[in-house]
């Protein structure tokens, strides 16, 4: 009785992962299409080469977190090496975006404060800014928990 009661979360969690997954895969279709807006909107309205890539890499994190994210939960990623690639991928992808960010944030701070000193941590509470990097974090925390496991 014990065996067939353990097996039961485990097949539960099986079926809730595969959700989970098979609803993050779906997710990569509208992100894509919202990335290929983005990217005509930079390429249409921006003269600035550096924002087309910015942007690039920015929708690209978004896409790969979802694919990369809903193929291990679906259980499409299952070896070691495989795993390993994916993780130090998503890790790599979004320490890029972080530090496009932080690059990004730090010249927006300069324009808006004039020089101002303390204004960072007033700055970082602007929904629109810690959003942004909690997403870069939330690539890398998911590139190692896929490593790891």
């Amino acid at each position: 009785m014990s065996n067939s009661g353990s097996q039961m979360p485990n097949e539960s969690n099986s079926a809730t992962s595969m959700i989970v997954g098979t609803t993050a895969l779906v997710l990569v279709l509208p992100a894509v299409i919202i990335a290929l807006m983005e990217l005509m909107n930079h390429i249409e309205y921006n003269s600035e080469f550096k924002w087309i890539i910015y942007s690039m890499v920015f929708s690209l994190t978004i896409i790969s977190i979802l694919l990369i994210s809903g193929l291990y939960l679906a259980g499409l990623i299952n070896s070691d090496n495989t795993k390993m690639g994916a993780g130090i991928y998503l890790i790599a992808l979004s320490g890029l975006n972080l530090l496009l960010r932080f690059s990004n944030l730090n010249d927006q701070l300069r324009m808006m404060a004039a020089g101002q000193p303390g204004h960072w941590f007033e700055f970082m509470q602007l929904h629109w800014v810690h959003e942004q990097l909690e997403l870069a974090f939330l690539g890398l925390l998911i590139g190692a928990l896929i490593m790891k496991k």
